[in-house]
């Protein structure tokens, strides 16, 4: 890559990986970086609305949406974006009810679904929220069983 990160979100969408925000060390990072096998090459792409560390990212429909995270200040962050990797354009989506970070996400069905992570508080959670892309609204989701934070999820 072309600069050092941690706490980033990853995903592959059309045999590429996608680096996205995380921190260098000081500050959130809003910029984003795809890994092109076949080439062997990573390039820039266009950089988030904000820069985010601690955050999720899926793939529904061709397009990536990243939710959450937390900015320079630590502060939890509720935004939620979606970058269209045709356009190289990010547009800013309805943002979750609850800010979180260290939360999971997982793409079901056509439908966002994000759950646990520490709120601004700091205190962890047992909340889910679900996004539809067809309708652009959030709605609230089946509670865990109890609280997490920094855990992951996949579709199966």
């Amino acid at each position: 890559m072309s600069e050092k990160r941690e706490l980033h979100a990853s995903v592959v969408h059309d045999g590429k990986i996608y680096a996205i925000g995380g921190t260098n060390g000081l500050d959130s990072l809003d910029r984003v970086e795809v890994y092109d096998p076949q080439a062997n090459s990573w390039q820039r792409v266009a950089s988030m609305p904000q820069g985010r560390a601690r955050h999720a990212a899926v793939v529904i429909g061709g397009k990536i949406y990243v939710t959450g995270g937390e900015d320079s200040e630590e502060r939890a962050l509720n935004s939620v974006g979606v970058y269209d990797p045709q356009a190289d354009l990010w547009t800013q989506l309805a943002s979750m009810s609850t800010a979180r970070d260290r939360h999971a996400c997982a793409a079901v069905g056509g439908k966002l679904y994000v759950f646990g992570g520490l709120d601004d508080w700091a205190e962890a959670l047992n909340t889910a929220e679900v996004y539809d892309p067809a309708s652009g609204s959030w709605a609230q989701g089946p509670s865990l069983t109890s609280a997490r934070e920094s855990a992951v999820a996949v579709a199966l």
